[in-house]
């Protein structure tokens, strides 16, 4: 059965996810506003979920309209069969996401939406459903841009960018699904020796192995007691979803894959470490202690470049962050590497360095990251 989807990404980041659920699933995707959409198989919310390293939540979409005022999203909200998707003895909530100006607020349109489900509900069974705001059996996701909504259905849950390793947290930590992304970015191929040489706790190169090697997202998650929405529906065939869990596990490669991490900070090392170990890529990266600034020599040996330096933010101050990015980059131009990805709140001072030493810009792209406004840049040997 042939369903439309809607899957939330990091904003400036929809391009890459894109391509990577195109990749997956064969399908055409659209890109949206800190969201992509596409029509798939309904099996698409077990091979998502359990693959997709650049989404953060996957929506089933139920109805899709344009609108004015409150009283059309109860109309809109009321209009569907929810029958064919939560039981009677099942709980529900609903939360809104708004994008552009409205006369009313989100708890507002989430207080309209719901009364429209329950109505509707009430109208097709007799049965008035049960609202449960902290643990709701069904979550129904409502995006609101300007006068577009989407109302839809979590399939993921808790955001996949919680992936369930980072037990050691880096007080600068990169989400996961940036990390991801930016592996993307990089084109790394993996007889390519690939570095994040300002490691924090592990991020980039945890996300850059496990992709690798096909780790399926449910192993870590599922250790850290964390459960996907979909394991509650009733209209899916939840069977499929054990038989891909085991080909999954079974598919997951052992090789050896060329990854090398380092920070300045013992401390940090060792976190990273830990969090590999939790990974269970205790032999797929080398972790070392070293000062970026000065690897000159052994980043000669280096295909790729993948990294979240400080940014003066929260963990430096500006002076500290002018120098770091000009020693760094005047490293990464000694050593002559050919492409590097660096995200950053200081872009300013990173493009700066990264003309003065002979780079040029390939792709600047603006994200966020833990509410910074952030920019992702791809750089290569001019």
């Amino acid at each position: 059965m042939k369903v439309e989807f809607l899957a939330t990404v990091n904003m400036g980041l929809e391009k890459i996810a894109a391509h990577e659920v195109s990749d997956l699933l064969r399908v055409n995707v659209i890109q949206g506003h800190g969201s992509i959409s596409f029509i798939a198989d309904i099996d698409a919310i077990f091979y998502l979920n359990t693959y997709s390293r650049t989404i953060n939540k996957l929506i089933l979409t139920i109805i899709k309209a344009t609108f004015e005022d409150l009283q059309d999203l109860y109309k809109i909200a009321s209009f569907p069969n929810y029958t064919n998707y939560i039981e009677r003895n099942q709980s529900f909530a609903v939360r809104v996401e708004r994008f552009g100006k409205h006369n009313f607020s989100s708890v507002e349109a989430a207080a309209r939406i719901g009364q429209g489900i329950i109505d509707s509900y009430l109208s097709d069974t007799g049965q008035r459903l049960k609202v449960n705001l902290d643990f709701p059996d069904i979550e129904f996701i409502t995006r609101i841009i300007d006068d577009n909504v989407v109302i839809g259905i979590n399939t993921t849950g808790i955001s996949l960018h919680k992936r369930g390793y980072k037990k050691y947290k880096h007080h600068s930590g990169l989400s996961p699904t940036i990390a991801a992304s930016m592996i993307y970015l990089s084109e790394w191929n993996q007889d390519e020796l690939l570095l994040d040489p300002m490691c924090g706790g592990g991020t980039i190169p945890i996300e850059a192995a496990l992709m690798s090697i096909k780790a399926p997202l449910f192993i870590h998650r599922e250790k850290s007691g964390i459960r996907y929405a979909f394991e509650k529906f009733s209209f899916i065939d939840l069977e499929k979803y054990e038989s891909l869990k085991r080909k999954a596990i079974e598919s997951i490669a052992h090789k050896v894959i060329r990854i090398l991490a380092s920070d300045i900070s013992k401390r940090h090392v060792i976190g990273a470490k830990f969090n590999s170990k939790i990974a269970n890529l205790n032999e797929q990266i080398d972790f070392f202690v070293a000062n970026a600034v000065n690897m000159d020599r052994s980043l000669s040996r280096i295909d790729k470049v993948v990294t979240n330096p400080p940014y003066g933010k929260r963990s430096a101050d500006l002076s500290y962050i002018k120098k770091l990015y000009e020693q760094f980059l005047s490293a990464l131009n000694k050593a002559d590497i050919k492409t590097a990805i660096i995200i950053t709140a200081a872009p300013k001072i990173l493009k700066q360095n990264i003309l003065k030493n002979n780079f040029y810009i390939d792709e600047e792209i603006k994200t966020f990251n833990g509410g910074l406004i952030t920019k992702i840049f791809k750089i290569r040997k001019a």
